[in-house]
């Protein structure tokens, strides 16, 4: 995958939050509290996807050819893939903690009736 696909995705899950903020402001007049994990998981999962898209190149020796269509690929897996991949996972569990982390927040938040506290 192209690395400027992953940030344009990235992007695209960002404009729908904001969109579906701006609808809930719209319809209650109050802000949301405690999205903070919310609004960081796209960015954490798009560097979660770049390091296992940057490890992949490395290991098929891409480096430097990924859009030449006649490349052949070496037989045997390029060294100094590992700490690409290891950064991949590290940020794939923050990834994962941060949403949870978010989305207990908010129900926190609704459950507290901060929705009908500030309407």
């Amino acid at each position: 995958m192209h690395r400027k696909r992953i940030w344009a995705m990235m992007g695209v899950v960002y404009v729908l939050i904001a969109f579906l903020l701006v609808l809930y402001w719209m319809a209650r007049m109050t802000l949301i509290r405690g999205i903070t994990g919310i609004l960081v998981f796209p960015a954490c999962g798009a560097l979660s996807a770049q390091f296992f898209n940057q490890a992949w190149i490395i290991r098929h020796g891409r480096v430097g050819h990924v859009e030449e269509e006649d490349f052949q690929e070496p037989n045997t897996p390029q060294p100094g893939w590992q700490r690409s991949a290891a950064l991949g996972v590290a940020f794939a569990l923050l990834t994962v903690v941060v949403l949870v982390l978010g989305i207990r927040e908010v129900m926190d938040w609704f459950a507290s009736g901060g929705a009908a506290g500030h309407a």
